[in-house]
């Protein structure tokens, strides 16, 4: 029998794989971070430390990075 946690973890992965193969044009935190291949809170310290893709926030509280400006980010232009 599989536990919850198990099925859990499996439903990630295939986010991850989806987010990866077709990300949105607009993403979240954890959107973004499964896209780069790192945690979400590694994104957040990069974040931080003004080392990471160009984001934009909205509001107070979110925070959304541009396809485009991450892709940008990582071939470095």
């Amino acid at each position: 029998m599989t536990d919850l946690s198990t099925i859990e973890s499996k439903l990630d992965q295939i986010l991850d794989i989806s987010l990866r193969a077709n990300p949105p044009q607009l993403m979240t935190t954890q959107e973004c971070a499964a896209y780069l291949q790192v945690s979400a809170e590694r994104l957040y310290q990069m974040r931080k430390e003004g080392i990471g893709p160009k984001f934009r926030q909205p509001t107070e509280r979110w925070v959304r990075y541009r396809r485009e400006d991450v892709d940008a980010w990582v071939t470095g232009n």
